[in-house]
């Protein structure tokens, strides 16, 4: 977050700089207001910029055989770029790894969902959810309260992590 921030603050500057440039070459002929404008404008475009590459460079440090289960997508009143095409703001991923056991007949998994969250932390959360590969019945299992009752996901399984998880080894 700090070399976001340190980020934001040079290309203002730079974008600033800019401004002021144009407005000794062009003799004074441009208002004194194009220098922050500029600053501005520059500051404004170097955040859409992160907020749409930001999926693309987090998607590119996972681990081979990573699979990219949802995409979140939402518009923000402090990003007004984003109302006309959001971008990418929080994305699910299961890595692959997974416990599996048989139980009366049926083949359980246990697997850990990651879920990256772009906000000015960057974070990420652990989601254990176990999958029953015979009903297609997936669980959600709280590990902050684990006298809690677990709950039952209602969205069916994605074929991909079906697959993943069910199908192969």
């Amino acid at each position: 977050m700090i070399w976001n921030l340190l980020g934001v603050f040079i290309i203002g500057l730079c974008a600033g700089a800019l401004g002021y440039a144009l407005r000794k070459f062009s003799k004074g002929r441009l208002p004194k207001w194009v220098i922050p404008v500029c600053a501005g404008s520059g500051m404004f475009a170097y955040l859409a910029y992160y907020d749409y590459t930001w999926y693309e460079f987090k998607r590119g440090q996972l681990p081979q055989g990573s699979l990219v289960l949802q995409e979140h997508r939402e518009s923000d009143f402090f990003r007004p770029w984003s109302y006309l095409v959001p971008s990418v703001n929080k994305f699910d991923v299961v890595d692959g790894q997974y416990l599996a056991r048989e139980q009366d007949g049926e083949k359980i998994v246990q697997y850990i969902v990651y879920r990256f969250i772009k906000d000015p932390t960057e974070r990420a959360q652990q989601l254990t959810q176990v999958l029953n590969c015979h009903t297609r019945e997936r669980v959600e299992l709280d590990g902050t309260r684990p006298q809690a009752a677990p709950r039952v996901l209602q969205q069916p399984v994605q074929e991909a992590l079906y697959r993943l998880v069910c199908t192969e080894r």
